[in-house]
């Protein structure tokens, strides 16, 4: 039940990061990041698609290293940073 549960949220991560993208009241950006943040600490196909697009896309690496610093991030975004680092 955990695993269709996660997607669900995954998924709806990822439709508030575009609705944030479109209203200028709403950071779509920490959306997105979280959204990959479940996506790769829960599903290994997840973790090997976020890391190869961050080696691949500087502007992600960069996403997630603000988000990290960001007041309203999850505590665990250092565990998802060292998961997906593309450089290990």
């Amino acid at each position: 039940m955990r695993k269709p549960l996660m997607a669900l949220a995954v998924a709806g991560c990822f439709a508030m990061s575009v609705i944030g993208g479109l209203l200028p009241i709403l950071q779509g950006w920490i959306f997105f990041v979280i959204g990959l943040y479940l996506l790769a600490t829960e599903f290994e196909t997840g973790r090997r698609w976020v890391k190869y697009a961050r080696g691949r896309l500087p502007i992600l690496n960069r996403w997630i290293v603000q988000a990290r610093d960001h007041r309203w991030a999850p505590s665990h975004l250092k565990e998802f940073e060292d998961l997906t680092d593309p450089s290990k």
